[in-house]
């Protein structure tokens, strides 16, 4: 039997929806379910919803995880009993605002298995899929408990006009053969991806990170368009700005700022793409020096961290994107960017921030879905790419989103991992994000797996490793970069980058685990990857 908690806010105090506060609607089909609400006389505010939804999921189980965000682990995974949270000590570098401790807090279960908008499962007999279709509106956690589903829908704060109907919650139920079709069905329920075909580019950020500046990039196109390799996308990532939140000042290597390193690179036959984190500011950014009334507050009048970055001298905030002049600030950035500058390609990074507002008025999900609606109005015409997103704030409005961590030249950080943290720089991490997602591409976005690690000197990945990430990135994702000096690869990486030329990413039909290796049927063939912690093998 499925039961369901509502509670509301009344002047600062949470209570249960009774008669007098709405009239509150349910139904389904079979295990599915919808709760709808119509407040009465006066406006009415909500402050959480749980609901219990019996069903059949058994540990052990092969199930599809999704995590909240572009860098939170997702993975295809047999069920476990439960999870262990992150260590404490990760709070000390903030890592939890990375992720979905904000979300829903107080009334889900650290412990339990859980999955973000969507949870499929498959065994023996076949697939099941309970997934939200509201994501645009609340955020939805789905738990795993024994024989039932433990649902939590982020409404906090979602304020009902009187004598409106509003449905609050949709769990759509399906059941297949095949998981991963039953994803791309439900995915094509929620949002259609905006079209945007398979890109190949480069990408200054593992090749520099931010120590870059307009000689060494100006080298890299002369570089890139002598090669005789497709390369679709020319990017400049962090570095070229004075600090975070101040995107209108160059860093010193920009004396001429970097327009004309997009002209540059156009004339070479590249489209010019450059990076920005338009949701948060540094702390010794001139945006918080000279405006300190732009950066988001909490309750209590403090100033609201969107994490910690050594490069950035430590904690960064978030922006308030109910302050118009900020909406106006950012959108003279991009359009700058755009028009005068030239760029068509922007990569939008760190954009949890706009979800990290709590403030009554609004649920976190609809800030971050205005947030992004206000992104593509900005950037127009030109690609967006999306990244440190809540992904289905994404779905139809990035032509491309990351879908996993960042990458980096080692295969996993073992402290980061002993911390449990979600969000971590992991290659292992972001191969397996990119396999349990690969249902979003085509359907919401065009995937982004991150970049490819093809050089031999400055890393510690294996021949076998390099050749794994190659093989799921050039095959799971719809935008595939490079982040190296490709001028001094040997021979047999040469010929390899030479043959990459992407078609799209392959449509998963069937995924099923054997022996610790992930066996995937695609419209392209067959594929089986083992991406155990100590090894990554391409097996056939």
């Amino acid at each position: 039997m499925t039961e369901w908690r509502l509670a509301v806010r009344r002047r600062g105090t949470v209570a249960p929806i009774s008669a007098t506060d709405a009239t509150v609607t349910t139904g389904g089909d079979g295990p599915g379910f919808w709760l709808d609400v119509t407040p009465g006389t006066g406006e009415l505010e909500l402050d959480h919803l749980v609901i219990r939804l019996p069903a059949e999921v058994s540990p052990g189980e092969l199930a599809w995880l999704s995590g909240y965000q572009t860098w939170s682990e997702s993975q295809v995974r047999p069920l476990r009993a439960g999870r262990r949270p992150m260590h404490p000590v990760g709070r000390l570098f903030k890592f939890d605002r990375y992720g979905d401790a904000a979300i829903a807090t107080g009334q889900r279960d650290p412990r339990a298995e859980c999955s973000h908008e969507v949870l499929a499962v498959q065994n023996a007999d076949g697939a099941q899929l309970w997934g939200s279709r509201l994501g645009f509106d609340a955020y939805t956690i789905i738990e795993v408990g024994r024989g039932e589903l433990r649902i939590v829908v982020d409404v906090a704060g979602w304020r009902l006009e009187p004598g409106r109907t509003v449905r609050v919650a949709w769990i759509d139920h399906q059941r297949g053969e095949h998981a991963p079709e039953l994803l791309r069905a439900w995915a094509g329920s929620v949002a259609t991806a905006r079209p945007a075909g398979p890109v190949t580019g480069w990408t200054s950020w593992y090749r520099y990170y931010n120590d870059i500046d307009a000689q060494r990039l100006t080298g890299e196109i002369d570089v890139l368009a002598g090669s005789g390799v497709r390369f679709d996308v020319f990017q400049i990532d962090d570095g070229w700005q004075t600090r975070v939140g101040d995107w209108t000042t160059f860093a010193p290597g920009f004396p001429d700022g970097v327009a004309p390193l997009a002209t540059s690179a156009r004339r070479a036959g590249m489209r010019p793409g450059l990076w920005l984190a338009p949701f948060v500011a540094a702390r010794n950014s001139d945006l918080a020096a000279q405006h300190p009334d732009w950066l988001l507050r909490d309750d209590r009048g403090h100033r609201v961290p969107a994490g910690w970055n050594p490069g950035w001298k430590g904690t960064f905030h978030a922006l308030d994107l109910e302050h118009p002049e900020v909406v106006e600030h950012l959108a003279g950035v991009i359009r700058t960017a755009r028009d005068v500058w030239g760029f068509d390609f922007f990569k939008l990074d760190f954009l949890y921030a706009a979800a990290l507002d709590g403030r009554p008025g609004a649920t976190r999900a609809q800030r971050m879905r205005r947030a992004m609606n206000l992104l593509r109005e900005w950037c127009g015409d030109a690609a967006m790419l999306g990244c440190g997103v809540p992904l289905v704030s994404a779905a139809g409005l990035v032509e491309y989103c990351r879908v996993g961590a960042d990458v980096a030249a080692k295969w996993e950080d073992p402290v980061q991992r002993a911390l449990r943290y979600p969000e971590r720089i992991s290659t292992v991490s972001s191969m397996r994000s990119s396999v349990a997602r690969a249902w979003m591409d085509g359907t919401w976005f065009g995937n982004d797996p991150d970049v490819v690690i093809l050089r031999t000197d400055d890393t510690r990945l294996t021949d076998a490793e390099r050749r794994a990430l190659f093989t799921v990135n050039t095959t799971l994702g719809s935008l595939v970069f490079v982040s190296d000096d490709i001028a001094g690869y040997d021979d047999a990486t040469t010929a390899l980058l030479a043959g990459w030329d992407p078609p799209g990413a392959a449509v998963v039909r069937q995924h099923s685990r054997a022996g610790g290796v992930d066996h995937l049927v695609t419209d392209r063939g067959a594929l089986g990857l083992a991406l155990g912690d100590g090894t990554g093998r391409v097996v056939g």
